[in-house]
């Protein structure tokens, strides 16, 4: 054989063994085809996937098999997967009208407008009756906010085509609503019910029709119709169920739920919405029952989990409801439902940090949801921080002005800010829509009584009594109302009503034994106390708070030992309780114990660790120490707990002053603080002297000026304006301005170089 022929044999048995190979592939690819064909028909998705993902790798332009492959993938909900089979499918038959169609939903599902605008010209074009594509068209025109007219003429158009298109007729009632016509949208329908009158989307959309228009007999009539046509189905049940308890029917709600459960009880909604029915009536153990079945049923199903964890969060079981949540976000961390509901336990136990993080994240993904806004601003609100509140509460009207709890926040935000007009106009506007909203009411109260509108307060407040006997709140403010206008036996007999509806209504409890100190009646109130802690029991917070009270007492009628005794025991109940360390703190001051007040004052630091005011109660006290570095450590501690508590901010920047150090770290302090706290003199002093030592003596002087008229006997005012006006060269005015300073106390902090200044003169 010569070499030539040799090579030719080689390359026909090469060719053989191709083509051999390609036939082998395409019987391969053929039998994965069909039994992935018969998984798909026996509705096992996930086994058909591998068979037909194995096909289209052995056979990739094989269109049968990527068909298949495609409804798959939107069997499984994977649209990702189905858009990128109908992307290749375009390109294998780029004649084939329904796989341009199919294409263009998804660029028209995903806002890519012009790409499936395109697609549907194409289609339309080639078959302008085509029904498919007249429906992506008006899809295309109501995304682009055409004129409703031009889309109402779309579905018409497809009604002449196909008369028996029910989804046509859905579509033009939703747009007659939305021209306020409301009778051809009843029209259309009736017309679509009659195409297809097994529809339950097409019931259920006219009995929504009906009862957006208030129609309560036409939309049981709708319900009626459809039980009837449906005994043994479910959803109608469920429909009627929700109807029924929205009108507060609950009986015959619950007899409903139940009946959809008795027909299928394998399926979890009925005992859902149930269970949601039964909790909201306080009917635990019940609602319980039917959870632990729903879970039951779908033990690995998410959203059952994050209800029944929803569950232990609206019956205050917080530690079961955060331990089911963080079970769910360990398998799923971005599900939202669950995120919402663990910011939502954090809040209600008053973690506000990580709760807000929470919301952070879930508002950057929704930047104009309401609820997200609302549930922000609430955190920031219960937090006390104002002013991070009052723009995500604004946004959250903005987008809902009808929730109420927002508007009455912002309402409260400005009556604690001191805006009383503010307050006032925001709680009319709760009052507008519920006039009986008792909270918004005795705001109105609280914003008389800061007026000193004592007679239009006080109407207010015994209305709500009478409306609600059981509340608590009104009597409480009753009580201080009488206070007030020192009237002590209506405000007890008021204080005693609020405590014998809830005896650990601490604020109550004070002001009750505020008015027997008042009237130096201190064995009474002692005794006051004494059966106040036998009726609680041993609650630490409210033992807490009671002995606190007694020491005080006890001091106040001079015995002293036994008053820090009682002291040292409201501490021990309670650690984190601020207060009693403060009073010890001061007697320990007076008496000259500097390391016993710096010890309590750290013990608190430790105590308190979420707490600004004993750094900054430590940075005072070493300052008065000249103890200069301490000082400004923990104003610094102070701030990095709470970078707005002004008591700190403004305290370092009168340090940083009087060392003639960072002076404009000290100015942007103490200008922080005047922005915060308006215009009080100890704040507006401590910006004059920032002024002061950067030599800017016109501002400086016009803060001592306004310290001066605020408070004419402060000595330390007047010795800082004399000191302003001499560099100014106002000598005059510094001579009369010192000699006042002295005139008022000859031995301030300062006199000594007042004496100086005016021995200059």
């Amino acid at each position: 054989m010569t070499r030539l022929s040799t090579a030719f044999c080689v390359f026909l048995i090469v060719m053989a063994a191709m083509v051999s190979g390609c036939s082998s592939d395409e019987k391969k690819a053929q039998a994965l085809y069909e039994d992935g064909l018969a998984y798909f028909e026996n509705q096992e998705y996930e086994k058909a996937k591998i068979q037909l993902q194995n096909a289209v790798q052995l056979a990739p332009d094989d269109l049968e098999a990527r068909d298949l492959l495609s409804r798959i993938h939107v069997n499984l909900g994977d649209a990702q997967a189905a858009f990128k089979q109908f992307l290749r499918l375009e390109q294998l038959d780029p004649e084939n009208m329904e796989y341009k169609l199919q294409t263009a939903s998804f660029y028209l599902l995903s806002q890519q407008r012009e790409k499936a605008k395109r697609r549907v010209e194409t289609v339309l074009e080639k078959e302008p009756e085509n029904i498919q594509a007249l429906y992506l068209h008006a899809g295309i025109l109501g995304a682009e906010a055409r004129d409703l007219d031009a889309v109402k003429a779309v579905y018409h158009k497809i009604l002449e085509i196909d008369k028996n298109q029910a989804k046509a007729h859905m579509v033009l009632a939703k747009i007659h609503m939305a021209q306020n016509d409301p009778d051809q949208a009843e029209n259309s329908l009736e017309q679509a019910l009659a195409i297809d009158s097994d529809n339950t989307g097409i019931y259920r959309a006219l009995f929504e029709f009906h009862l957006s228009r208030k129609n309560l007999d036409a939309a049981q009539n709708v319900l009626d119709s459809l039980i009837a046509k449906k005994p043994d189905a479910v959803e109608p049940l469920l429909i009627a169920g929700n109807f029924y308890a929205a009108q507060g029917k609950l009986d015959a709600a619950e007899k409903k739920f139940q009946a959809a459960i008795d027909i299928d009880p394998e399926n979890i909604n009925p005992h859902m919405v149930l269970a949601k029915l039964l909790n909201s009536q306080g009917k635990k153990e019940a609602a319980e029952i039917h959870i632990k079945k729903a879970l039951a049923l779908e033990p690995d199903n998410f959203a059952v989990k994050n209800a029944y964890a929803d569950f232990y969060f609206s019956n205050k079981q917080l530690a079961d409801a955060e331990s089911l949540a963080d079970e769910i976000l360990e398998q799923r961390p971005d599900y939202q439902r669950t995120k919402l509901l663990k910011a939502k336990i954090l809040a209600a136990g008053k973690d506000y940090d990580p709760a807000i993080k929470i919301f952070q994240e879930l508002l950057k993904d929704e930047p104009e949801s309401d609820q997200y806004n609302f549930l922000l601003g609430s955190a920031f609100f219960e937090k006390k921080d104002f002013n991070q509140a009052v723009p995500f509460l604004s946004k959250a009207l903005e987008k809902n002005p009808d929730l109420l709890q927002a508007q009455l926040m912002m309402a409260t935000v400005y009556f604690r800010q001191g805006d009383l007009f503010l307050a006032e106009e925001n709680t009319k506007k709760v009052l507008a829509k519920i006039p009986g909203h008792y909270d918004a009411n005795l705001l109105m109260g609280d914003i008389a009584m800061a007026r000193q509108e004592y007679t239009a307060a006080r109407p207010v407040f015994e209305n709500l009594v009478a409306r609600a006997p059981d509340n608590p709140s009104a009597y409480f403010k009753l009580g201080v109302l009488h206070r007030i206008q020192k009237n002590p036996d209506a405000a007890l007999e008021n204080f005693d009503k609020a405590l014998a509806l809830n005896p650990n209504l601490m604020d109550v409890f004070t002001n009750l034994i505020g008015v027997l100190a008042s009237q130096k009646q201190y064995e009474a109130a002692i005794k006051r106390c004494d059966a106040h802690l036998k009726k609680t029991g041993d609650i630490p917070v409210v033992s807490s708070v009671v002995f606190n009270l007694k020491g005080n007492l006890l001091l106040a009628d001079g015995r002293l030992d036994q008053g820090m005794a009682m002291l040292r025991q409201s501490i021990e109940k309670n650690p984190g309780h601020i207060t009693p360390y403060l009073t010890l703190a001061g007697i320990y001051r007076s008496q000259g114990k500097t390391d016993e007040t710096v010890a309590l004052y750290k013990t608190l630091t430790e105590k308190r660790p979420d707490q600004p005011s004993p750094h900054s109660l430590l940075g005072t006290l070493y300052e008065q120490l000249e103890k200069i570095d301490l000082a400004e450590e923990h104003y610094k501690k102070a701030l990095d707990i709470d970078p707005d508590y002004i008591p700190a901010v403004n305290n370092l920047a009168f340090l940083y002053a009087e060392q003639d150090k960072e002076l404009n770290k000290a100015l942007d302090l103490a200008r922080q603080a005047k922005e915060r706290m308006g215009r009080l003199p100890a704040i507006m002093d401590t910006l004059g002297w920032v002024y002061y030592k950067k030599q800017l003596y016109d501002s400086a002087i016009a803060e001592f000026e306004a310290c001066v008229e605020k408070e004419p006997d402060n000595p330390i005012f007047h010795y800082h304006l004399g000191l302003a006006y001499n560099k100014q060269g106002n000598y005059a005015g510094a001579e009369t301005a010192l000699k006042k300073a002295l005139a008022l106390q000859k031995d301030f902090q300062g006199a000594d170089e007042a004496k100086k200044v005016l021995g200059r003169f």
